[in-house]
């Protein structure tokens, strides 16, 4: 059962929103660099049964218009 039909069945009808996408954005893992450290503000993710190292960036679109609305980043895990 599709999420409209469920909601439609309650008396519930949603006709526009915004579709919601996150991405991870990749960054070095390593502390080979200048500093010896690794990038503070990157965090570690897991997707399925694979390992990232980095941020989300998280896109929001008008479901109708299909045009870009918002967005913002976050922490990889």
């Amino acid at each position: 059962m599709t999420v409209n039909h469920y909601l439609e069945s309650r008396g519930i009808r949603i006709s526009t929103g915004t579709i919601v996408d996150a991405t991870i954005i990749h960054a070095l893992s390593s502390t080979k660099n200048a500093t010896g450290k690794r990038d503070p503000e990157m965090h570690q993710t897991k997707k399925g049964n694979q390992c990232y190292f980095g941020l989300k960036a998280h896109i929001g679109v008008d479901s109708k218009a299909g045009v870009p609305t918002d967005r913002s980043s976050s922490v990889g895990w």
